[in-house]
């Protein structure tokens, strides 16, 4: 029970669930609706936990699809040069009258 009280406040969602139903293992026939109130507790964490990860998971990709569209990171990258284009043209013919 002093396990429970530690995690009460803010629960990893596994971690308390199989605490929630450890003591209602514990607790068994001797106080049955104490037993039942965990065994809700520890279905709720779960369901809850369950959500955040599929609202997450739905975020993340409704982010990632509005921020680039297509293509890994990968194809993102071979975009990318160290010369800006109008630098590169100067410096060349800056380079040609040098010469």
């Amino acid at each position: 029970a002093e396990a429970l009280a530690w995690l009460g406040h803010f629960p990893p969602g596994s971690l308390y669930g199989q605490l929630c139903q450890l003591l209602a293992l514990a607790l068994g026939d001797s106080d049955p609706l104490a037993t039942a109130g965990l065994l809700a507790e520890s279905l709720g964490v779960t369901a809850r936990h369950q959500l955040l990860a599929i609202v997450h998971a739905r975020t993340r990709k409704k982010r990632k699809a509005a921020a680039g569209g297509g293509g890994d990171i990968s194809d993102q990258l071979r975009g990318l040069s160290l010369r800006d284009s109008r630098n590169s043209q100067d410096s060349q013919d800056s380079q040609d009258s040098w010469n």
